[in-house]
């Protein structure tokens, strides 16, 4: 075998945990070296390695290979059953990272590129002189597999085979299954936007494929519950504007009579279900921000197709009212038929605030004997809302949930969206990762039933003006701190290319249930004790830990509790 041409003495390769961010810098790695991983049977966990070279590029032709820079290879050992993915973290631009107010925990407020997508890696990778990369490594450890501690090996090796680098990390894997997912999660679903960026007919076998694709995704990071566009989604459109249309409900107008055809509602739904998601929620029902105007709906008639419905007929016109209590039996029937009225919610209007109080109480009227049997479920942070009865799920923001917890919420959500960017949980690529990851043990701590935020792949502008590429444009062009509008990017074979925000939320959520596990076999009482010992105080919503490692450390307790407080059940 030939001697590497690369110096493995200025090569930098350090296992960090999957709650670093690493920006491409000159500076020293301020991440702390990972050596041990805790997980459970039957968990996917992640983790990273920063890696650089300490090295000008290539000079000489005589030794350039595929690339002017140094490229290597990356494998992983690991004990039998174990598989590994491994893909490279990706950059991006943002040009609006934070609005003027922050909190000192915000990684930088300055432009610039940051880490996000998770690309495939497929071959080898370049070591790119100077600055600091890294590589995402996603372990799936059977349910079956044996508690206990093993070892992970990196291997990185040059294009001859030489061994470069060689780091061993601990896997310690706790006598326990992760537990199922009891919370409900929705990240709003708009297939709009895949049609427009893979530029597809809506309902083409091409959308359904990509549509599916999306689905799958979301799914496998705990996304249990689906948007449904019954009709035009009246969100995030200018006044008098429109989005791309994805009506689900045929519609026909015969005289003063509708009749509807459910063909792609069933359809949506059949593959909702295959995908895995568990629980649905139909399209809103009137506009956004108030409740004052009908969706768009295209409508069949004698004289053709036409936008019988939209911003020009305002929520209490008689026809639109005549229309719902037409076209909701039918629905909730359908619902019924299918098997998921139990597991379906309904909306309002999204976002209403205390000036829309009135609007917004008269479309509930309206449709509140036709939905009798069913949930409405709207995010909204006005308290009057749920004291008067209006609604009776609401989801609050994170800023102002415990104003609800207080007033006795029952079952509590939480939503946030790009307006909560101060000491609360989020989701913006220019915060930390446990920023984004803490709101599992809050959720936890504060029984919430479920989360709801706007954006898993909205790829428009703000208010849907015009489409956006989310690899150029993460801000929704210059209107919300980049992270906020989605999750995942549209991959070119039209898969979803995952986020490594999208990973950290669905640790949150595996933190919630492991949390939640723990606490049928040991008690409220002490689960809140073991937490807020390590935390070192009490949490709440806008009050806890600003570091990785009390995340990291209280997984790997709990971890070791649930495998403990099993054992013991079994004798």
């Amino acid at each position: 075998m030939e001697l590497s041409t690369i110096d493995r003495s200025l090569i930098d390769f350090v296992p960090v945990d999957s709650l670093q961010k690493i920006f491409m810098k000159h500076e020293p790695l301020s991440a702390p070296v990972l050596t041990e991983i805790s997980a459970l049977r039957g968990e996917t966990v992640s983790f990273q390695t920063a890696y650089r070279y300490r090295a000008p590029y290539y000079s000489s032709q005589m030794l350039v290979q595929a690339t002017k820079n140094p490229s290597v290879t990356l494998s992983v050992e690991a004990p039998d059953g174990i598989s590994c993915r491994i893909r490279r973290v990706g950059y991006v631009p943002s040009a609006y990272p934070a609005y003027a107010m922050t909190d000192s925990e915000y990684l930088t407020t300055e432009p610039g590129l940051f880490p996000d997508p998770l690309e495939e890696l497929t071959g080898s990778f370049q070591l790119i002189p100077f600055y600091w990369r890294s590589l995402w490594l996603d372990l799936t450890i059977p349910e079956d597999f044996p508690a206990g501690t093993s070892h992970i090996f990196l291997i990185l090796r040059d294009l001859q085979g030489n061994l470069l680098k060689k780091v061993r990390v601990s896997l310690n894997v706790e006598d326990a299954v992760l537990p199922s997912q009891t919370l409900i999660r929705t990240e709003w679903f708009h297939s709009d936007c895949l049609a427009d960026y893979y530029h597809v007919p809506v309902f083409s076998e091409e959308y359904w494929h990509i549509t599916e694709n999306f689905m799958r995704c979301a799914v496998s990071r705990g996304i249990n519950m689906i948007l449904t566009p019954l009709f035009g989604l009246p969100l995030d459109t200018y006044i008098g504007k429109e989005r791309t249309h994805v009506q689900l409900i045929g519609v026909t107008r015969q005289g003063g009579s509708y009749t509807f055809d459910f063909s792609a509602f069933d359809r949506w739904i059949r593959l909702a279900k295959q995908c895995g998601y568990l629980w649905f929620e139909m399209g809103h029902l009137f506009s956004q921000w108030g409740a004052k105007y009908s969706p768009k709906i295209v409508v069949k008639t004698a004289s053709g197709e036409k936008d019988l419905f939209g911003w020009h007929v305002p929520a209490d016109d008689p026809t639109y009212c005549d229309f719902l209590h037409q076209f909701l039996p039918q629905l909730t029937k359908r619902l019924r038929s299918l098997g998921i009225a139990s597991h379906t919610f309904f909306h309002i209007s999204d976002e209403p605030n205390e000036r829309n109080i009135e609007t917004f109480k008269k479309a509930r009227d309206i449709v509140k004997e036709d939905l009798k049997d069913f949930t409405v479920l709207d995010a909204l942070s006005t308290l009057q809302y749920y004291q008067e009865g209006i609604i009776e799920q609401p989801v609050p923001t994170n800023q102002h949930i415990h104003e609800f917890l207080d007033a006795g919420f029952a079952h509590p959500w939480v939503y946030y969206c790009s307006g909560e960017f101060v000491d609360v949980s989020n989701r913006f690529m220019a915060q930390p990762s446990w920023r984004c990851r803490i709101l599992g043990v809050q959720m936890y701590l504060y029984q919430i039933e479920g989360f709801l935020h706007w954006g898993y792949n909205f790829y428009n502008s703000q208010y849907s003006l015009h489409h956006i590429d989310p690899y150029r444009i993460t801000d929704a062009e210059d209107a919300f701190p980049s992270g906020d509008s989605f999750l995942v990017y549209p991959g070119a074979d039209g898969t979803a290319v995952e986020s490594l925000r999208l990973i950290t939320m669905q640790e949150a959520v595996n933190d919630y249930e492991v949390l939640k596990k723990l606490e049928q076999l040991r008690g409220r009482s002490w689960v809140h004790e073991m937490i807020e010992t390590l935390a070192g105080q009490k949490i709440t919503f806008s009050d806890y830990p600003r570091n990785a490692e009390f995340l990291l450390r209280l997984r790997a307790k709990a971890n070791h509790e649930l495998g403990l407080a099993q054992s013991e059940q079994k004798k």
